[in-house]
């Protein structure tokens, strides 16, 4: 730390303030050239400058170290770095707030007992910041197709895989968790088969998984459900007794593609429904070409009981018709129809539907 003029200065000044007893103001004289601000702070706006040795009144001190001064002209706030005893001599101009070094820094309090003078001498800097805390780790695994961690990798966060590439499928032999990730294997797609939770690092898998994995999820906290197998209904659907049957069969509707349930094309003129699909999530059976719908109870009605139904022309959730689910509808040829939600493969939608003659 280095002494200068300033502290003989500021001692003096300090000598002054605290022989001032009750009075409510300080004298004290300006260093240099510096702006008067209307709040304790440089982010503050300008009202006016102190030139140098302008004598002011210091009647209250920030802690940013900004001190309120009455003068002749705007009253306002000035850095007290540029403040001083008005013995002290008039110093080299610094920057406004601070300076590279400064020597002194003073503070002024004005209280019951009377204004007092604080002074803060040395060239330290101040402590750095601590650090901030790591970001915790995203949930992620890493399967590996050789038995310890090695050979070709796939890292995935959270979220369900229900096929895999030729370069995965019935290949993976070793897992890695981060982040409190888990991982549920199958050796089936869509999550079906045998399937297996995996809750630490593994290398090599146990035999009824490893280099089996068709399927899987990544997730934390409970293991998922795993869903029921889908039970394939013949693709003709027989009723007993009339009326009678006008078309019948399985189709493969794939997301975004239309079906005719007159004659079960995909595609192609007089379709009736529609598999729409707005979003990855936000998916509909919409009624096409003046077909209409009713989803009901979602069992099965057949002939007599969707002929009986209430139908629309609004769109259908997915949500709203799972696996196992029979649709009624009345086809743009106005026959009666019905098809059942046999499940899926990826995004396609395999339906078993039965249309009878009116």
């Amino acid at each position: 730390m280095s002494i200068s003029k300033s502290i003989i200065g500021a001692a003096a000044f300090a000598a002054c303030m605290l022989s001032a007893g009750s009075v409510l103001a300080v004298e004290a004289a300006a260093k240099s050239t510096v702006n008067v601000r209307t709040g304790p702070g440089t982010s503050y706006g300008i009202v006016g400058q102190l030139t140098p040795g302008e004598i002011v009144n210091v009647t209250e001190c920030a802690p940013s170290n900004f001190c309120f001064v009455e003068r002749n002209g705007p009253d306002g706030w000035v850095s007290a770095n540029y403040l001083t005893a008005v013995e002290d001599e008039e110093e080299e101009e610094m920057e406004e707030g601070g300076g590279a070094n400064p020597d002194c820094s003073f503070g002024f309090v004005v209280g019951p007992g009377g204004p007092s003078l604080s002074i803060s001498c040395g060239d330290a800097p101040l402590p750095p910041a601590p650090p901030a805390p790591p970001a915790p780790a995203a949930a992620e695994a890493c399967l590996y197709t050789g038995n310890n961690f090695n050979g070709d990798d796939l890292c995935v966060g959270v979220g369900v895989r229900n096929a895999l590439n030729a370069t995965f499928n019935n290949k993976i032999s070793s897992i890695e968790l981060n982040g409190g990730a888990k991982a549920m294997l199958c050796d089936g797609p869509n999550l079906t088969g045998v399937c297996k939770n995996i809750t630490v690092d593994t290398a090599p898998l146990q035999p009824s998984i490893n280099n089996k994995t068709s399927s899987f999820s990544i997730y934390v906290g409970a293991a998922p459900v795993i869903p029921p197998p889908v039970i394939e209904l013949p693709p003709v659907i027989i009723l007993p007794g009339p009326p009678v049957t006008h078309s019948t069969g399985p189709i493969d509707l794939q997301q975004t593609f239309t079906a005719n349930l007159d004659n079960g094309n995909v595609g192609g003129a007089g379709v009736d429904i529609w598999y729409q699909a707005v979003t990855a999530v936000e998916k509909y059976i919409t009624p096409r070409n003046g077909a209409t719908i009713a989803v009901g109870d979602g069992s099965n009605r057949g002939y007599e009981g969707c002929a009986a139904e209430s139908f629309s022309g609004d769109n259908v959730p997915l949500a709203d018709i799972p696996v196992g689910t029979y649709v009624c509808v009345k086809t743009n040829q106005g026959r009666i129809s019905q098809f059942r939600v046999n499940g899926f493969m990826g995004t396609t939608m395999k339906l078993g539907y039965t249309t009878w003659a009116n």
